[in-house]
C-alpha cells in the first residue's frame, strides 16, 4: 500500500488551485497531455487509472470510490491531469445561479398541454 503523500509527491492542494466539487463531471479528452507525450512513463500508475475511468463521464466521488483513493488525492491528481490538458472539468453551477423551480414547473406545465 502505498501513502496518499507519497502519490501526490507531497502536495495537498491542487497544482492550478482549483478544489473540485464532488459533483463535478470530468471527461478524458483523448490528448493525454504534454508530459506524456514526451515520456509516457511520466504519468503514475494512479493518473493511467483515472484517465481509464475518464474514458466515459464520471463525477470526482465516482473517480474516488473507483480507485479507493482519498477524495484530496484525487483532486491533486486530477488537477495534474487538467494542467496537462489530459481531462476536461464541468463544473455544477452555484446554487444563485441555478434555474429556480418556478420556470422548471412553467416547462412541467407547458409539456403537460402539449
Amino acid at each position: 500500500m502505498v501513502r496518499p503523500y507519497a502519490v501526490t509527491g507531497g502536495r495537498t492542494e491542487p497544482a492550478d488551485g482549483e478544489v473540485l466539487d464532488l459533483l463535478a463531471v470530468v471527461t478524458a479528452t483523448g490528448h493525454p497531455g504534454e508530459a506524456a507525450d514526451r515520456d509516457p512513463a511520466s504519468l503514475t500508475p494512479e493518473h493511467r487509472r483515472i484517465l481509464s475511468l475518464c474514458q466515459r463521464q464520471i463525477t470526482v466521488a465516482d473517480i474516488a470510490a473507483d480507485t479507493t483513493l482519498p477524495v484530496g488525492v484525487v483532486r491533486v491528481l486530477l488537477a495534474d491531469l487538467t494542467v496537462q490538458g489530459a481531462i476536461t472539468v464541468v463544473r455544477q453551477r452555484p446554487a444563485g445561479q441555478r434555474t429556480g423551480s418556478d420556470v422548471l414547473q412553467e416547462i412541467l406545465n407547458g409539456l403537460r398541454a402539449l
